[in-house]
């Protein structure tokens, strides 16, 4: 029951808003459910009820603003909330009429687990302790966590349960942000892009983001093993190398889907006036989201415009049984309507390697992986494997393309490459020429004249062209006054915060890449500078 009241509180506010998008997680409920337990074992109302005044105080700031602004709060956010309560308290008692729902989405489940907790017999000593360290266990988790990671680990996903962010707001803010001065980036005014309306007779518009993909390690694009026999047995298969926006899935995702061409644009990550997916469903698309990660993914990808949101913790029994091949059976089951743009997130050759094909035995195990090989020999064979298993995958995903009519486009790229073993060095996060590689694979049928040719011609592909280019199949022609051809910005692996990022330019068809620098450097020496007239 008390766990059930610790859910109640979005049941409640969803009735009445819109904006709250809050699903059940079932990892979430077994912890929840466990906190329940150690609020069950306290049976102390002077222990109890201060802690339930202060998770409902949480849960008053955070579904006020999901009323009120239409988003979830982040950490940084709740900055302005404790430094200007004027403003806030000043805000909410203007507008409290149009909230009120908030306050009976948070008054009825805390109020009755308060009465009900307030009555249960206090239990022998032992239970009381083992209750207490449960409850400790999952408060402190979320402080002790940010202690260690940066502020792009604890931002809210839209999926998410409330409380599941607002413990991580909170807990980012006490430890990193409360009390200490906020050195603000020097971001320049932001230039609108200009969107034209164009025909389109596109009836289906996919994309596939495959995490870790590097492009120079997919033998479609002239890797000497033969990691993609289906892709390579795929007629009329444009492939070309790309470059990736960021180092990290949480960076590069949101900056293709929300076209961010420069560094610091946080204006198109939070108002997101030319997502792709607002794109599309403007324009009479029905929208799609299918991802074998986690939910919180979603954040600022503007999962406002998405009519199907599909993530590892609505399947997890199916995801993991099934890995990425859970997405092509999940696909064939949704209803696409007469157009669609979906975006299928696949994490088939993300660290570790193995763990991604293992559940399909010895098929995928084609390189070999043994302890008695060289770490580096046998990490460097285990991704090869893992890329072979993305290739089975993006093959199912292709043959269910094919299956349409009409006018369809299928764009496969990667989020961002990897390291494998150059210099010593593993992985991403780093802003290194390995971490931008990624493949360009484009798939058109019956596509209309003209429609493929700008893409073919180029030697490289970068996101935000890419992205540009989907707008257009979507019925947009985008405009940017920012935008110099051939010059690209690989970002750092924080999306709000000062770190590093990688300019590099096109040069005789290879890319050249700059030393690195960091954003607020950038911002204030290397961004281009902008007339008063151009902005509104």
């Amino acid at each position: 029951m008390c766990t059930v009241l610790l859910l109640l509180d979005d049941a409640i506010h969803q009735q009445f808003v819109a904006a709250n998008q809050a699903e059940l997680e079932l990892r979430y409920v077994l912890v929840l459910l466990l906190f329940a337990l150690g609020l069950c074992l306290l049976a102390s109302r002077w222990l109890v009820w201060p802690l339930l005044a202060l998770l409902a105080a949480m849960q008053l700031a955070q579904l006020g603003n999901i009323s009120f602004a239409g988003e979830p709060l982040a950490p940084a956010e709740l900055v302005s909330l404790f430094g200007q309560p004027g403003e806030v308290w000043h805000t909410a008692r203007y507008h409290w009429h149009d909230h009120w729902p908030v306050l009976l989405a948070v008054g009825l489940p805390y109020g009755v687990l308060a009465w009900l907790l307030g009555r249960l017999p206090p239990p022998a000593i032992g239970w009381r302790v083992l209750g207490g360290v449960l409850v400790l266990a999952v408060l402190l988790a979320k402080p002790y966590r940010a202690t260690y990671r940066d502020m792009d680990a604890f931002m809210p996903g839209p999926t998410r349960s409330s409380l599941h962010n607002s413990l991580n707001a909170f807990a980012y803010y006490t430890v990193r942000l409360a009390g200490r001065a906020q050195q603000p980036l020097p971001l320049l005014p932001p230039q609108p892009y200009q969107l034209q309306p164009q025909p389109s007779g596109a009836r289906h518009v996919w994309v596939v983001m495959v995490d870790s993909l590097r492009g120079s390690r997919l033998g479609v694009l002239g890797y000497p093993r033969a990691t993609t026999p289906r892709l390579a047995a795929t007629p009329g298969l444009l492939a070309r190398p790309g470059i990736a926006s960021g180092v990290a899935t949480a960076v590069s995702l949101p900056s293709f889907v929300n076209l961010v061409s420069h560094p610091g644009q946080h204006h198109l990550l939070r108002q997101q006036p030319y997502n792709l997916f607002r794109l599309a469903r403007q324009q009479g698309f029905s929208t799609l989201w299918l991802s074998s990660q986690e939910s919180k993914l979603l954040a600022n990808l503007g999962s406002a415009f998405m009519d199907v949101r599909i993530s590892r913790e609505d399947h997890p029994l199916l995801f993991r049984q099934q890995h990425d091949h859970a997405l092509p059976q999940l696909l064939a089951q949704q209803a696409l309507g007469a157009r669609s743009f979906v975006m299928l997130n696949l994490r088939s050759a993300h660290s570790p390697y193995q763990e991604n094909y293992r559940h399909r035995g010895a098929r995928f195990q084609h390189w070999p992986t043994d302890d008695a090989l060289p770490y580096a020999t046998r990490k460097s064979n285990a991704y090869d494997n893992a890329v072979l298993y993305a290739d089975d995958v993006l093959g199912e995903i292709i043959r269910q393309f094919d299956a349409l009519s009409g006018e369809r486009y299928l764009l496969i790229t990667g989020d961002h490459g990897q390291l494998l073993g150059e210099g010593g060095r593993w992985g991403q996060n780093d802003v290194q020429p390995e971490v931008a590689d990624v493949p360009m694979l484009l798939l058109a049928r019956q596509a209309a004249a003209g429609s493929v040719e700008a893409l073919a011609a180029q030697s490289h592909i970068s996101h935000y062209e890419a992205a540009v280019w989907l707008a257009a199949r979507l019925g947009y022609r985008v405009h940017n006054p920012q935008w110099r051809e051939g010059e690209h910005y690989l970002l750092g692996k924080l999306l709000w915060q000062d770190n590093p990022l990688r300019p590099l330019r096109e040069h005789g068809g290879q890319l050249q890449f700059a030393p690195s620098i960091l954003l607020s450097d950038w911002l204030h020496h290397h961004a281009p500078r902008v007339a008063p007239q151009d902005f509104k």
